[in-house]
């Protein structure tokens, strides 16, 4: 009898620990139809939202409905803590952590015609490649403030009166010549993305031999470093405002362009350029020529507050062209990588913000 008794209060302080680890669901009821709680949860926002298609990922049945709420881009540090999110971490990990999205799930479901249960927890985190194998996943935990912040807007948001909200469903509802024109560029779209699929994946040997510490080269530095990694001898063009008067450069597997300068102003910087139409992997952080495009690299480098922007660049004495940017500060240097053709085909690394 006493084993039994013994069993079943174990087995119960098991189910309690594992569901305050990872099912951490908040449950509380709101006074209001459940349609009008479909329809305000997607008007959520805080410092740490996008509005990048909740309404995407929303499920409804009988009598219920679901969908997630995402946070983006948290930070923990020695002295900082994102108040969202208790991190749990791996024996030796760094204080420095980076959360690219962690997703809450709430579900509602109809009580009455006046009455909604609402209930919340943490579905999913997702580190950033650095906090990966430092980030313990499974026993991080919300600590609650999401949750307070979603029911406090459920209770307090009004939304908009039926007859305005029809309105202005109405006014943006789209004409024929807009759907004719959405398909066309849907189509063109789709084949863009079959084009680039057809394209040939290589790795190039000398990208891997450059950064074989899967990092960028640090500054200061020498040619004599880039010269030994590369195993090629450089030409030395003519600079004026170069130390010397001169710069080192390389050719390399006849798609590649490196320099290397130290200037007059104290800039020290080398740049790597692809002329090439493979997508061409060898890069450190994953990063892969004329395939990762600029928001992947905002997205890969947030933890470095990386910053996408539209600039231009001069062709000629005459002209000039729009050059779509990524620019970050990575520990004491600065990078700058540039996607001339929608795709990474460019990267600068200095000592001073270009």
């Amino acid at each position: 009898m006493n084993l039994k008794l013994n069993h079943k209060i174990l087995t119960l302080i098991f189910i309690v620990y594992f569901s305050m680890s990872f099912g951490q669901k908040v449950e509380f009821t709101v006074p209001k139809n459940i349609e009008v709680l479909e329809n305000i949860i997607f008007d959520f926002e805080n410092d740490f939202t996008k509005n990048d298609g909740m309404a995407a990922a929303a499920a409804a049945s009988d009598g219920g409905f679901s969908t997630t709420i995402d946070l983006h881009n948290l930070k923990y540090d020695a002295g900082y803590k994102n108040p969202y999110l208790e991190l749990a971490v791996n024996k030796g990990a760094k204080p420095k952590q980076f959360i690219q999205r962690a997703s809450w799930n709430v579900t509602l479901t109809k009580i009455s015609k006046k009455s909604t249960k609402v209930s919340i927890f943490l579905e999913n985190i997702t580190p950033d490649s650095w906090s990966k194998k430092e980030v313990d996943v499974k026993q991080t935990k919300s600590t609650g403030k999401l949750e307070k912040e979603i029911k406090e807007f459920l209770l307090n948001h009004k939304g908009a009166k039926t007859s305005s909200a029809q309105a202005v469903a109405d006014a943006a509802a789209p004409t024929s010549d807009q759907m004719e024109e959405a398909e066309v560029q849907a189509e063109a779209q789709m084949a863009e993305i079959e084009n680039r699929r057809l394209i040939e994946k290589t790795t190039s040997k000398k990208l891997q031999g450059l950064f074989s510490k899967k990092q960028f080269i640090s500054l200061p530095t020498t040619a004599d470093t880039f010269t030994k990694l590369l195993q090629i001898q450089p030409s030395e063009p003519e600079c004026e405002t170069c130390k010397g008067g001169k710069y080192s450069s390389w050719d390399i597997e006849e798609v590649f362009n490196m320099i290397y300068a130290k200037m007059n102003d104290g800039e020290e910087y080398y740049a790597l350029q692809y002329y090439g139409d493979k997508k061409v992997s060898g890069l450190p952080y994953g990063l892969i020529f004329n395939e990762s495009s600029p928001t992947e690299c905002q997205t890969k480098f947030a933890r470095y507050n990386a910053q996408l922007y539209q600039t231009t660049v001069d062709t000629d004495e005459n002209s000039s062209k729009a050059l779509t940017v990524v620019t970050f500060k990575m520990n004491t240097n600065f990078v700058r990588l540039e996607f001339g053709n929608q795709y990474l085909t460019r990267l600068v690394v200095s000592n001073k913000e270009q």
